[in-house]
């Protein structure tokens, strides 16, 4: 993982950051900061590929791309975060054996419950604490719903008659989808 603090080569001698007692804490919690959130960036990269399975170079150039640089993960921290969703089931991999040998990854329907409930879980937290820094969030709710009680997030188009409780935490949301004229009364 590559903190955006690193990215800074030349240093002005006054500057805060030539001080490496600054650049070491800001560089840690920078790194810090990204480990949290990289395993549900690649989740989305998954999620939002049109492709089904992406092998490992092809999600770091998307991350890289789709963040405009900020989230730059290396290969020896990508790796790593790939074979623990794997193990944890979040994800399959294949291996391709005829030609250039690469592994495929692709994200499972557990990985697509997991991924709904933490992106719903990160967007409201953002949401949240964007006043904190001055900052406006603007949740797409014509697009998504979220879940009162997790914050589970749910696609609308994608939400059938049928569904009268959250698939992640099982709250009745019936009331709520109605409330919002997501349900025919």
């Amino acid at each position: 993982m590559i903190a955006i603090i690193k990215r800074v080569k030349e240093l002005g001698s006054n500057a805060k950051i030539a001080s490496k007692e600054f650049r070491d804490y800001v560089e840690k919690q920078e790194t810090e900061i990204n480990r949290g959130i990289s395993s549900l960036c690649i989740l989305s990269i998954l999620m939002q590929s049109e492709e089904k399975e992406l092998h490992g170079y092809k999600i770091l150039k998307d991350l890289t791309e789709k963040t405009n640089e900020m989230l730059v993960i290396e290969e020896g921290t990508l790796y790593p975060i790939l074979r623990k969703l794997d193990h944890e089931k979040i994800i399959d991999s294949r291996k391709e054996e005829t030609g250039r040998k690469r592994k495929f990854y692709s994200i499972t329907d557990h990985g697509k419950q997991v991924f709904n409930h933490l992106a719903g879980f990160y967007s409201k937290l953002t949401e949240a604490i964007a006043p904190l820094f001055d900052v406006k969030v603007d949740l797409k709710q014509d697009k998504y719903f979220y879940c009162p009680m997790c914050t589970a997030k749910f696609e609308i188009s994608s939400i059938s008659e049928e569904l009268k409780f959250c698939t992640i935490c099982g709250f009745n949301i019936e009331e709520e989808l109605e409330n919002r004229g997501l349900r025919n009364e």
